[in-house]
């Protein structure tokens, strides 16, 4: 056998800024996972003769033989680049000036947002699958990939 990659990442970096601007504020957090590979079991069992009427598929792959069993062997074929770069949460914010509502010390408004993009080649859902467990770097389609939210908030504080 051959060893063709390692679930676990050579890289783990994360980077958080915090920039001012007059009234405004900016943070952002963002992380980057290098060099791991990761198994799409959820694309190779799409692409099996037995599952080629119910998916959209190649024809290749419909015209097999649901008998051929090395059709149902895993291959190096779906093992993919799991890096990713992630902007986890940037929040932007706006302070008004003292003084503008009377019995107010200060007023903040602000807007959050989580998880705003991914750049990977991952042809899954998502690479930020599961890295524990006895199948680490396994795509299995066994989890439910993470939300984008958004919030918005202010900030208050009386005299």
């Amino acid at each position: 056998y051959y060893i063709l990659g390692n679930a676990q990442p050579k890289a783990l970096i994360g980077w958080s800024n915090n920039v001012r601007y007059k009234n405004f504020d900016l943070s952002i957090f963002m992380r980057a996972v290098l060099g791991n590979k990761i198994m799409n079991v959820t694309r190779a069992d799409l692409f099996r003769p037995s599952t080629a009427q119910f998916t959209n598929i190649p024809v290749e792959v419909e015209n097999e033989s649901a008998a051929d069993f090395n059709s149902y062997k895993y291959s190096s074929r779906f093992l993919e680049n799991g890096s990713y770069l992630r902007l986890d949460n940037a929040t932007l914010g706006y302070t008004f000036k003292k003084g503008l509502i009377p019995g107010v010390n200060s007023l903040r408004l602000y807007t959050t947002a989580n998880n705003l993009f991914v750049i990977t080649g991952y042809k899954g859902i998502d690479p930020e699958i599961n890295q524990g467990g006895i199948a680490p770097g396994v795509d299995t389609n066994n989890f439910y990939p993470k939300t984008r939210t958004f919030l918005f908030g202010l900030n208050v504080s009386f005299n």
